[in-house]
Order: C-alpha cells, then sequence, then structure tokens
C-alpha cells in the first residue's frame, strides 16, 4: 500500500458562496466534466490553480481564497476528477476510491484543462500559478512539465518522490522555464525528505529549488500558521 494513502487534507467546511466567485464547469479531453470555483483577478494580478489532496475537494482552498481575494489575486480552484462534484468521466460515474496509477496520472489533464479554460478568457500563462497539496502537488507539476500551457510558477504543498503512482523526480529535474516554491514541515517526514531530494536532485543539474519550512502539518494544513501565505505570496512576487 503506497504512503500517500496516510495523509488526507484537511477539508474545510463548506462555506457560502464568497462575493464575485462564480461555480464553473469544462470538460477535459479524455471525457472528464469538471466543477471549480473561480475568482476573477484584479487587473495584472496573478491567478491561482488549486489542486486539492487525496479525497478532498475544493472547498480546502477556503481560507487561501480569502487571503487571496484580499490582496487582488485571483483564483480558479478545482474539483479533480473522482472528487467532489466532479464524478462523471464520458457519462459514467468516477470515484478516486478506485482509481489505478493511470487514472491517477491522467488527472494531470484536469489542471492542463483549467490553464487553457483561463487562457481563453484572457488570463495569459505568465500570470498563471499551479498550487498544489499532496497529489495534487504532484499532479500540478505533472501538468506542468507536460501541458502545452506553461504557467508562471508553481507551489508544491507537501509533495511527494510518489503519490498514487504520480512521480515527480523527472519532471522536477528536467528543463523548465518556470520557478518552484516546495513547502513541508519536518514532522510530515515523506514529504519533508521528498523535498530535500527534490531540491538536490534539481541543484545538481544547476535548477533553481525554492523551499520553505512550514508549522506542522500536511497540504493545506499548513496554512494553519500565519507565516505560510504571506511567505508564499511575497515569494511569488520576487523578481
Amino acid at each position: 500500500m503506497r504512503r500517500f494513502i496516510l495523509f488526507f487534507a484537511l477539508v474545510f467546511a463548506c462555506a457560502p458562496a464568497r462575493a464575485g466567485q462564480k461555480t464553473v464547469h469544462f470538460s477535459t479531453a479524455d471525457g472528464c466534466r469538471l466543477e471549480a470555483f473561480y475568482l476573477s483577478p484584479s487587473s495584472g494580478a496573478y491567478v491561482f490553480i488549486n489542486a486539492h489532496g487525496l479525497g478532498s475537494d475544493k472547498n480546502e482552498w477556503g481560507p487561501f481564497q480569502e487571503k487571496l481575494k484580499s490582496a487582488g489575486y485571483g483564483y480558479l480552484s478545482l474539483d479533480l476528477r473522482g472528487h467532489g462534484n466532479s464524478r462523471t468521466c464520458r457519462g459514467k460515474e468516477v470515484k478516486y476510491m478506485f482509481f489505478s496509477e493511470a487514472d491517477w496520472n491522467a488527472a494531470s489533464l484536469d489542471i492542463e484543462t483549467a490553464a487553457a479554460y483561463l487562457k481563453k478568457r484572457g488570463i495569459p500563462p505568465l500570470k498563471l500559478v499551479f498550487c498544489g497539496a499532496s497529489i495534487g502537488a504532484n499532479l500540478s507539476l505533472k501538468a506542468a512539465a507536460e501541458g502545452s500551457v506553461k504557467p508562471a510558477a508553481l507551489v508544491l504543498l507537501s509533495p511527494g518522490l510518489e503519490y498514487a503512482g504520480v512521480k515527480t523526480e523527472s519532471y522536477f529535474s528536467g528543463p523548465r522555464d518556470f520557478k518552484v516554491l516546495s513547502l513541508a514541515a519536518r514532522a510530515d517526514g515523506y514529504a519533508w525528505e521528498s523535498v530535500l531530494r527534490l531540491n538536490r536532485v534539481a541543484m545538481g543539474k544547476g535548477l533553481s529549488a525554492y523551499s520553505l519550512e512550514a508549522a506542522g502539518g500536511h497540504g493545506v494544513n499548513m496554512f494553519k500558521s500565519p507565516s505560510v501565505i504571506p511567505a508564499i505570496l511575497a515569494w511569488l512576487e520576487e523578481k
């Protein structure tokens, strides 16, 4: 049994719709209908594509979304296939509990499709940030490496060397134009060791590797520390 099943992102209770936030839908090339929360940004601001952890949904990003909104950023927070209200692929019901490794790897298309959706809405790729938690971090990295829409930056919350067959090392150490910030708590042993390993491999190939040690917790649970979100946004705005 793979280690990723030990980690479940904190699912925040559903909150009332935030002012300006819309519920949107779009479909992937392989036939999955996805639901997401969308908030448009202030002029020229970044838009975060948020991909949740295993067994969670878009509601886990509530506290992060509030901070993004107050700072003028936009967001598109996904229900990944098989989660939340994204339960239909090719006309059939799908549930993440029954996913194979191939199914999980295909879920990076959800993030690629979200990026294409925003591009069609006039958001340039250089204003996109892929942000993922736990397996959502692995999928965000895969989508950035393989997809046609390249983001300005990646924020990886508790990435792993492998979750559910979605591996990261080759993507993290491969050629890339976007910058990457990895966050993990030292007490979160597997994610912490994964970040250290990924950084070593990247730096060994001359790539930049920015990381942040956060307070205890896995994925979005690190947002309980009041310093984490401001640190992410400060890093993003660094030239």
